[in-house]
C-alpha cells in the first residue's frame, strides 16, 4: 500500500528458505497429500539443510521428500504416507536405518501439540492416547489428574517450532493470509501450527490487495503479527492438490511413488525434478503449463483419492 507504514514481508523462496539454520525445529502445514508447501520443501533440499526436527499433524510427501533427501532427522507426526498409493518408503528406509527418528502421535494429540502453544498453556489435557504404547514411547505425553473430578488425562506438551512453513490460497505483501472457504473444515489445524510457531513462513497462490483481504474478512486465517515472510508461488503445492484450486497431479504423484522404490531411483527423481532446477519456477516448466492446467484439473482416478 503507497505511503503505508506496515512493513513488506513478501520475498523470494530461496531468501525465505536461506533462514532455516541445520538443526531447526520446523513444522509443516497441510495433510496427507492436500496443501502441503511442495515449493518450500525442494528449496529446503536445494540448499542442503540438515539435521531438521519436522513436527506435523498428518502427512505425506513432504516428510518422505525430506526423509529421502537427507533432510530430516526427526520426524514428530501422526502420520506419513502416500494416501492411497501406498507406504512411505523413504520413511521406512530412514527408520529401518536409523537415519530418522520417529515420536508417534495419535491425531488428536497431534493436533493438540500446537493447539496448546497456540492457545498460551503448554499443555492440553486428552484422553485418547491413554492405555496406549504412545503413552510409554512419546515423553510429550504424560498422565494427570484432574484436580476437580479425578478423572486420568494426558497431559500433551505444547511445542514452539523454530519455523512453520505453511502454503495456502492468498495474501497481501503485509502477511495477512487467507485460506478459500471450500474445504475450511479440513483446514483447522493450520493456524494452529502458525500460531504455534516462533516464525511463520507461507507460501501462497496469489498476492492480493489489503483491500481484498479487508473485503473477505473470514477467509484471514493468520494476520501478518503471526507471519514473518510472504512468497508467492502459483502451485506451491504440486503435485498435492489445493482444495478448490487445483486437485492432484496424479501422474506427477505416481512417477514420485515408482521412483521412491529404492535410494537409487529416487536420487534420480530428485536430480529431475529438485536438484538440477534452479526454483520453483524452473520446476513450473519442468513439469509443463498443459500438464498443470489438464492433470491437475482432471476428476480423480486413483481409488481412495478422494479421502486422501
Amino acid at each position: 500500500m503507497p505511503g503505508s507504514r506496515i512493513p513488506e514481508r513478501l520475498i523470494s523462496v530461496q531468501e525465505a528458505v536461506s533462514g532455516i539454520p541445520d538443526g531447526a525445529t520446523v513444522a509443516i502445514g497441510g495433510h496427507t497429500l492436500r496443501r502441503h508447501p511442495m515449493a518450500l520443501v525442494r528449496e529446503l533440499i536445494r540448499q542442503r539443510k540438515r539435521n531438521l526436527h519436522l513436527l506435523g499433524w498428518n502427512n505425506g510427501i513432504d516428510f518422505d521428500m525430506l526423509i529421502g533427501a537427507g533432510v530430516a532427522r526427526v520426524i514428530e507426526t501422526s502420520y506419513v504416507g502416500m494416501g492411497p498409493l501406498g507406504l512411505a518408503r523413504n520413511l521406512r528406509r530412514g527408520v529401518e536405518s536409523g537415519a530418522v527418528e520417529t515420536i508417534d502421535h495419535s491425531e488428536t494429540t497431534a493436533i493438540d501439540m500446537f493447539r496448546a502453544t497456540a492457545l498460551g498453556v503448554d499443555f492440553l489435557p486428552n484422553r485418547t492416547p491413554l492405555g496406549t504404547d504412545l503413552m510409554t514411547y512419546n515423553d510429550g505425553l504424560v498422565e494427570i489428574t484432574s484436580p476437580f473430578t479425578g478423572q486420568t488425562y494426558a497431559a500433551v506438551r505444547g511445542v514452539e517450532p523454530d519455523f512453520a512453513i505453511l502454503h495456502a490460497h492468498a495474501a497481501d505483501v503485509h502477511g495477512n493470509v487467507q485460506l478459500d472457504e471450500a474445504n475450511w473444515g479440513d483446514n483447522t489445524v493450520d493456524p494452529f501450527i502458525g500460531r504455534a510457531a516462533k516464525q511463520v513462513i507461507v507460501s501462497v497462490e496469489e498476492i492480493v490487495s489489503t483491500d481484498h483481504i479487508r473485503s473477505n474478512p473470514r477467509r484471514t486465517f493468520l494476520p501478518r503479527e503471526y507471519v514473518t515472510a510472504v512468497v508467492h508461488a502459483p502451485f506451491g503445492a504440486h503435485p498435492c492438490c489445493c482444495d478448490a484450486r487445483y486437485g492432484y497431479d496424479q501422474d506427477e504423484l505416481r512417477r514420485y511413488y515408482e521412483a521412491s522404490r529404492s535410494a537409487e531411483t529416487f536420487e534420480a527423481y530428485l536430480e529431475d525434478r529438485v536438484t538440477s532446477v534452479g526454483d520453483h519456477w524452473e520446476y513450473l516448466d519442468k513439469v509443463g503449463v498443459a500438464g498443470l492446467l489438464t492433470t491437475a484439473t482432471r476428476t480423480s482416478n486413483v481409488k481412495g483419492a478422494e479421502r486422501a
